[in-house]
């Protein structure tokens, strides 16, 4: 189900990049998508900014119910604490992601840096972000990642929050010990797709989609941007 472009084969001309209409398209409806390749020749740069940051600044470590009670590392403000990853802000693939997607207006929001030693059970990302307000996160994972080592799994038109199915998804996914309860599977085995990476890959999805990660190993490396629509009314 992925649609998806390798970088070699996109709207690449004289340092300015656009998403195809096929892949916007695709993200509106399924609400994810995935670049293959898009920052493989700065996987090197990216994975040094990444462990300089760890290194040396303070952390924050939580065991949350959405995480099973088990550890994750976060570091808030994540890009604007290296000079290799700062300038991903105005790098042209990112400009043209968010602005395919999103239009020419619109703003940063946050970064955030992880080190995930935990599965995460369904949810969207919204704690912070009001429903009505359109936001996308470009997600950058630094390891190889499939679906029995922790990979992303995202559940497929779940960011059209106001259906049906959107709308008793999130609610009977919320806890996932009740799923069993309400579905007779595990909450690992709710239908979903599995994007699997590799660092260099470039991740999107609506804060709105469900998804999970399940099956990870130590220390998983994700470094996430995120951009909202500066005029949030347009995408109610």
């Amino acid at each position: 189900m992925t649609q998806s472009v390798r970088a070699s084969e996109a709207a690449v001309d004289g340092g300015s990049f656009a998403l195809t209409r096929q892949q916007v398209a695709y993200f509106e409806t399924f609400g994810f998508l995935k670049v293959p390749e898009l920052f493989r020749d700065d996987a090197g740069r990216l994975v040094s900014g990444f462990e300089e940051v760890f290194e040396n600044e303070p952390r924050m470590e939580t065991h949350e119910h959405l995480h099973l009670d088990e550890r994750r590392v976060i570091i808030p403000a994540f890009i604007h604490k290296s000079e290799k990853l700062r300038p991903l802000l105005d790098d042209h693939r990112v400009v043209g992601v968010v602005t395919g997607l999103m239009g020419p207006n619109y703003e940063y929001a946050e970064s955030d840096g992880n080190l995930f030693y935990c599965e995460s059970s369904w949810h969207p990302d919204t704690y912070s972000a009001p429903m009505n307000q359109f936001h996308i996160k470009l997600s950058f994972y630094l390891d190889s990642l499939h679906g029995e080592s922790g990979a992303i799994r995202m559940i497929p038109g779940t960011n059209h929050h106001r259906t049906p199915f959107a709308r008793s998804l999130k609610t009977n996914l919320e806890d996932h010990a009740r799923v069993k309860d309400i579905y007779g599977i595990e909450h690992n085995e709710i239908p979903s797709w599995t994007l699997e990476s590799e660092p260099g890959d470039l991740i999107v999805w609506n804060f709105r989609t469900l998804h999970a990660s399940f099956n990870g190993g130590e220390r998983r490396r994700l470094f996430s941007i995120n951009f909202r629509e500066a005029d949030h009314s347009a995408r109610d």
